[in-house]
Order: C-alpha cells, then structure tokens, then sequence
C-alpha cells in the first residue's frame, strides 16, 4: 500500500470520526447531556479522531512544515485528553464525580491547549497552505464560533466539531484537494 493509499483511508477514518462526533448532538438532546449513548459517542469519535487527525497533516505537510505537525499532534492529544474525560464520565453515569480533581483539570488542561489552541493554529496554516477547499476552512472556523451559540450546555459544538472533521475526510477520501501533489 503506498503513502496515497494509506492517506485516503485515513481520510475516510477522518469522515467516520466526524460522523461519530455529530452524532453527540443529537443524543445529547435526546437523552441528555452526559446520557450514556452520548458518551459513546463521543469515545468513538475521540478515538477515530486521534488516528484520523494525522491524515489532515500528510496531504499539506510539505506547506505547513514543522507548525502543522506541532498543531496536529497537539489535536491528538487534546483527542486523546477527550476520549479519557469521556471514559471517566462514562464509568461513573449514576455516580456524582468531583469535578475539582487534579486528574480531570490536567485533562481539561490539555483538551483547552490540545484541541482549542491546536485547531486555532491548524485553521490558520490550512488557510495559508490553500490545500483544503475554502468551504473546509468556513467549517473550521464555525467550530469555534459555535462554542458562543446560546444554547444549554453548548451542545451544538459536537455538530460543528463532527462536521469540519467530514468535511476535511470527504476531500481526502475523494481526492478532490485543492493543491496538486508532485
């Protein structure tokens, strides 16, 4: 399998993480937040998006150099943070956990580093890499703005979260990326 092969089926892993991740939205308003299906979730599209992420580094590494691998790694971390926070809230479902552990702020720590900063700095140098269609970064960006929407515990933001991640899969899978790789 060449590099070509193995980017786009990280792409589609990508798609699939996205997908997974919007589907929080609907179960948390269905079920509730923190219900047991949105979890789940949420642990899916963490783990996917911890693999996936890297995809979104190969096909614009030559234009984004060492800062897009500095921003995708802190992606995955944050992820990877995400998934562990998850699994915790998971475990203890009928149980009231402490909210002021020293665990859960490194985890909350690293998720506000990892995915905000990291994101923020990907959205940046994959506008200036011009590898991704435009309309990827649009989504990019709502994802953040959505964190402002005035909505009960910000459940839209798994939405808009799930929706740049398929949006940036669908153009790997299908090859339809902006810039033209030698």
């Amino acid at each position: 399998m060449n590099e070509t092969r193995v980017t786009q089926w990280l792409g589609m892993i990508c798609l699939l993480a996205g997908i997974s991740r919007m589907g929080m939205t609907p179960s948390a308003f269905i079920w509730g937040t923190d219900s047991t299906p949105e979890l789940i979730f949420g642990i899916v599209a963490s783990v996917l998006m911890s693999v996936g992420t890297i995809a979104i580094f190969m096909v614009q590494s030559r234009e984004t150099g060492v800062l897009g691998l500095i921003s995708v790694l802190a992606i995955s971390v944050g992820n990877i943070a995400t998934a562990c926070m998850l699994w915790s809230l998971l475990q203890a479902a009928n149980q009231p956990i402490s909210q002021d552990g020293l665990a859960l702020t490194v985890l909350h720590l690293l998720i506000l580093i990892g995915l905000t900063g990291g994101t923020l700095a990907f959205t940046v140098l994959a506008y200036r890499a011009k590898v991704f269609p435009r309309w990827v970064i649009v989504l990019l960006v709502m994802m953040p703005l959505s964190m402002f929407l005035p909505v009960e515990d910000n459940k839209y933001i798994a939405f808009f979260w799930g929706l740049s991640y398929v949006g940036m899969g669908y153009t790997i899978w299908s090859g339809t990326l902006r810039a033209k790789r030698a």
